[in-house]
């Protein structure tokens, strides 16, 4: 009799596993079957981003574009979690020191804090990688700047978010970047 209960038990476990693995599965069938991806072309850049993003305003005179979590904008267009795509022409010797000085100004700055730094590689296209946070006010966010030349102009693709955010939507990020195409 003993035995029975046990053997019960253990069949009745393992359905409930099995019945909390399909509702799992279909429910992450259901969240990701309404985001398609989406492609936008400015100034010369094509990037691809899931629909669950779309195109914002940026505050910045250099930007070309800025995409942006739909649930993050706020209400003058400018998403809390965003991607921002800068093209600046290279001031001075080169696009290493034209990078690293506008770094060496942040972190004069007590509201920024450089968090790591150093080369990367981009479809084979050298280039250089700055994570830093900053706090204005008591909001804190975490970015991710990949900086890259091409013919004479520095690119920098700007990914940030609040920091509770920045981990999972970091994805995003890496998707656009190994998608972009520059004319």
């Amino acid at each position: 009799m003993k035995n029975n209960v046990i053997k019960g038990s253990i069949v009745i476990l393992i359905l409930l596993l099995f019945l909390i693995s399909v509702a799992a599965v279909s429910s992450a069938d259901e969240e990701n079957k309404d985001v398609t991806i989406m492609t936008l072309s400015k100034g010369g850049i094509t990037i691809q981003y899931p629909s669950d993003w779309g195109n914002s305003q940026s505050t910045s005179n250099y930007s070309v574009m800025a995409i942006s979590k739909i649930d993050s904008v706020d209400a003058l267009g400018v998403g809390q979690i965003n991607i921002n795509i800068e093209k600046k022409p290279i001031e001075g010797d080169d696009f290493e020191t034209f990078v690293n000085s506008s770094y060496d100004k942040m972190q004069r700055d007590t509201s920024f804090k450089l968090v790591s730094s150093g080369g990367v590689s981009i479809d084979g296209k050298e280039g250089l990688e700055y994570v830093y946070t900053s706090t204005k006010g008591t909001a804190e966010k975490e970015h991710k700047a990949i900086w890259f030349e091409k013919g004479g102009q520095a690119y920098v693709i700007m990914y940030s978010a609040p920091i509770s955010d920045f981990e999972k939507n970091l994805y995003v990020f890496d998707f656009l970047l190994s998608n972009i195409q520059i004319n």
